[in-house]
């Protein structure tokens, strides 16, 4: 089903895949992991290891919420660490989604328990990826991260909200961007690649 066709490019057709294993996308799949993992300081697989790992993309994955609660002695919860799992098909991932210390609680070790035990959870599975989002103006919640061994990732992450009045070009940017950009972000670019490299999260300090 062809989904757009472009004015710049009159010959391109996109379509949404049916075929979720197959052969062509498997092997783009596979050189996009192979091309990215250079430009990251962890351990690099071989073709076979990521071909193997790089499993059909289903149309849909299921997903799992894991929320860890604090209690004290009275049984009153004080802190809570939201995990998320999922596997879109190329294994288990898992994010810390947020993760919150009541502040009269704050500056006990609560916040290290609570990611300690997703650790644990995060291995006993065998996540095969984790991430955590949180700001650089909040070193309780970093130190924590660092702590249980999360580092900051190499990549630029960029987001996407759905705010009113924005209306992409054919490229999906408006002219603005290009021109601020001195160039055509339209051009040849390796997406966002390998994101299971060393790296949304906390709205509060633990």
């Amino acid at each position: 089903m062809c989904l757009d066709r472009t004015a710049v490019h009159p010959e391109l057709r996109i379509e949404r895949l049916d075929l979720p294993d197959d052969a062509g996308v498997h092997r783009l799949l596979v050189e996009l992991a192979l091309e990215e993992q250079v430009a990251y300081d962890h351990p690099r697989q071989t073709r076979a290891e990521v071909s193997a790992r790089t499993g059909p993309v289903m149309p849909r994955f299921v997903g799992e919420n894991v929320l860890l609660v604090a209690r004290d002695a009275g049984d009153r919860p004080i802190g809570l660490c939201w995990c998320v799992f999922f596997d879109p098909g190329t294994g288990l991932e898992a994010e810390v989604a947020e993760l919150y210390v009541e502040p009269a609680a704050r500056g006990l070790g609560v916040a290290k328990v609570l990611v300690g035990e997703a650790m644990r959870l995060f291995r006993e599975r065998e996540v095969t990826f984790a991430a955590v989002w949180t700001r650089a103006d909040n070193p309780a919640a970093l130190t924590v991260y660092r702590h249980h061994g999360f580092r900051p990732t190499e990549q630029t992450v960029l987001t996407w909200l759905p705010l009113p009045g924005w209306a992409p070009d054919a490229f999906g940017s408006r002219d603005r961007d290009r021109d601020e950009a001195g160039g055509d972000p339209g051009g040849n670019a390796t997406g966002g690649g390998d994101r299971k490299a060393p790296g949304r999260g906390d709205n509060q300090p633990p």
